[in-house]
């Protein structure tokens, strides 16, 4: 396992100072009939979610390059139903290091293709709620989903028992608790993962 760790850091270390994708090609979504061709699986998917854990155990603003390419493969992959648990974890990661324009990205993580609702709202309110609505409202003109990002925010706003996480508590949150129950459930789905078979 160590080996495979240092194999992992070597890739992102790589990237972080030639961010070429062509080098990526054993992390993109590849799908492929299940062995009973009743659905379809992403034969990367182990792979891929063994890159995300790896960046997650050490990660700074000059990987959101790879973060972005990584979380991008995962939304693909949502379309088939892959298992969640590695996406909650690269739009985290890009949570943690984002720009205000990183809001759209994170946006289709949690609602692009409408099974994925359980990712935490947290992640579309970025540093600050209020902040980002500003913004959102600022640029309405530039992205067609600003209204819909509002729309969403709006709706989370008005349920009166809904008690959202600072940013602060959010991270703490997930660095100290979230990430080990899905590093179990990576674990747990390792045979899917890697062979579509249960």
């Amino acid at each position: 396992m160590e080996e495979q760790d240092q194999e992992l850091r070597a890739i992102i270390e790589e990237f972080r100072v030639n961010p070429d994708p062509s080098k990526l090609d054993r992390f993109k979504l590849d799908t492929h009939p299940t062995p009973d061709n009743k659905w379809s699986y992403d034969r990367n998917a182990w792979n891929r979610a063994m890159l995300i854990l790896e960046l997650f155990n050490e990660n700074t603003a000059a990987d959101k390059p790879l973060i972005k390419w990584i979380l991008d493969e995962e939304i693909k992959g949502q379309e088939l139903e892959i298992p969640y648990y590695a996406l909650d974890v690269i739009a985290y990661l890009l949570y943690k290091h984002m720009d205000n324009e990183d809001i759209y990205q994170l946006f289709m993580s949690k609602f692009a293709y409408g099974n994925v609702f359980h990712l935490d709202v947290e992640l579309i309110f970025g540093h600050d709620r209020e902040e980002m609505k500003a913004y959102l409202k600022d640029s309405q003109k530039s992205n067609p989903l600003n209204k819909d990002i509002l729309a969403t925010i709006s709706s989370y706003e008005q349920n009166p028992d809904a008690k959202f996480k600072s940013r602060e508590e959010y991270v703490n949150y997930y660095e100290n608790r979230k990430i080990k129950h899905i590093r179990n459930d990576i674990e747990a789905s390792k045979k899917y993962m890697q062979t579509g078979d249960y």
